[in-house]
């Protein structure tokens, strides 16, 4: 039996940090079935469908560059389309 997931996800508000990319975080590895840390990123669509590199998303707006100094607001999002690894 097989189970489809569905992600559904609103708009959220979306952050570039370069700094924040270079920081690892831990990541499911499928070949090795556990957690590791690897740098990455994740690519989402604009709610135009242009396609944009982000670092952070949240639910709504709020002070990202206290965290990280170089943050840019990349803007609303509305689906995630794939992960990027560095």
């Amino acid at each position: 039996m097989y189970i489809k997931y569905i992600i559904i996800m609103s708009s959220c508000h979306a952050y570039f940090s370069q700094k924040q990319k270079a920081s690892p975080s831990k990541i499911y590895n499928r070949k090795e079935k556990g957690m590791e840390l690897q740098n990455h990123t994740n690519i989402y669509l604009t709610v135009d469908g242009k396609e944009v590199e982000v670092s952070e998303i949240r639910e709504t707006k709020f002070d990202h560059k206290k965290y990280f100094t170089d943050s840019i607001y990349v803007g609303i999002v509305t689906k995630w389309i794939r992960i990027k690894y560095d």
